[in-house]
């Protein structure tokens, strides 16, 4: 049998995808040290941002993409070890480079103080942390872009794995405006809010964790897909502030349940952004998980905009009804509805016993 994408990232490594990738981190790393002077994050010139973020964003690229040449890791553990090493040793290698490079081509001596290094190094960890997993996510993406166009060429028969390729397409789309706009906020809490930075920078990490756990399983559980939206809505109740309440109801008989991952954190994603964040005065949020008969009902209901605010939902609300049609055929659905006297109502329904009829429950 063939192995699946996740013990195959190391294929990944080949010339033009790494090239790809430094030119892409190049890149990242020249909007970052736009982003800190235009801001006025750091008193910094640009000319000083544009080294240093240089100097953090290519050892912390060369250090992963060296690790996953050489050790060709195939559990989630590896891959976490290797990115912790990578962040850690890239970001050491960089606060030498940078004052170095400054100091003998441009005559340029950092004066650091405590505040500014910590500050600095803040930075290096939590761009590099994202770095990571955009390169991660991306080399995933690409792998199953490969295996659909090798299914195509070689005619499968099989309607299962071609299934399953679209399933691991879906899975690995993400939304890259939550994860820039919240680091947005996190550099803009650094001085101003620190607690409130901090832990918005802890939920942002253990939304990272949790997101790149669940690409690896069709069926995770309830309770950590659970785990993962609240992460993600504590990010937005700093940033909202009073604006954002949300309550969440899950029976304890369910939390064990076995449930395809990413399946309604779009459908949270999207009462956010289009409920509540548009609407003056915010509104809350409620999740609450039930059983019925043979299915499992999940609501998501906010007391934002309205149904229009699924109007046009994009790419999230076509992927969970996508998702929903190939994992349960005719016994699962989406259904939309308003939530009078304001907002909207998002109900995914799921029979207990999967698509090969084992029971799940």
């Amino acid at each position: 049998m063939e192995q699946p994408a996740e013990n195959r990232i190391h294929h990944y490594i080949n010339p033009r995808n790494v090239l790809q990738d430094f030119v892409y981190t190049i890149i990242i790393s020249t909007v970052i040290a736009a982003f800190l002077t235009v801001t006025g994050i750091t008193t910094k010139s640009f000319l000083i941002n544009f080294i240093m973020s240089q100097s953090f964003g290519v050892p912390i690229c060369s250090t992963i993409l060296f690790l996953l040449w050489m050790l060709k890791p195939n559990k989630i553990s590896s891959f976490a070890l290797i990115f912790i090493i990578g962040i850690g040793g890239g970001t050491l290698i960089g606060l030498q480079i940078g004052p170095f490079v400054l100091r003998q081509i441009f005559s340029i001596v950092l004066d650091q103080p405590e505040k500014g290094f910590l500050q600095t190094l803040i930075l290096a960890i939590t761009f590099g942390s994202v770095a990571s997993y955009f390169f991660y996510s991306r080399a995933r993406l690409k792998i199953s872009e490969e295996e659909i166009q090798q299914e195509k060429i070689k005619r499968l028969s099989s309607e299962k794995e071609a299934l399953e390729a679209n399933l691991r397409m879906l899975q690995a789309q993400i939304e890259p405006h939550f994860l820039f706009n919240t680091l947005s906020n996190i550099l803009s809490l650094i001085d101003t809010n620190p607690a409130n930075g901090k832990s918005m920078l802890v939920d942002l990490i253990h939304y990272l964790r949790t997101s790149l756990s669940r690409t690896f399983p069709d069926q995770i559980t309830l309770d950590r897909e659970i785990d993962m939206i609240k992460a993600y809505l504590n990010i937005q109740k700093i940033r909202m502030g009073e604006r954002l309440h949300f309550q969440i109801e899950l029976p304890e008989a369910l939390r064990e349940h076995p449930f395809p991952p990413m399946l309604l954190q779009p459908l949270v994603e999207n009462a956010v952004k289009h409920g509540l964040e548009p609407k003056m005065e915010g509104g809350e949020i409620m999740i609450q998980a039930v059983e019925e008969d043979d299915l499992i009902r999940i609501e998501v209901t906010d007391t934002g905009l309205g149904f229009s605010s699924f109007q046009g939902g994009g790419v999230g609300i076509g992927n969970v009804k996508e998702r929903i049609r190939l994992l349960y055929g005719g016994k699962g659905r989406l259904i939309l509805e308003e939530n009078k006297p304001n907002g909207a109502r998002a109900i995914v329904e799921v029979p207990k016993h999967d698509v090969q009829g084992h029971h799940c429950g």
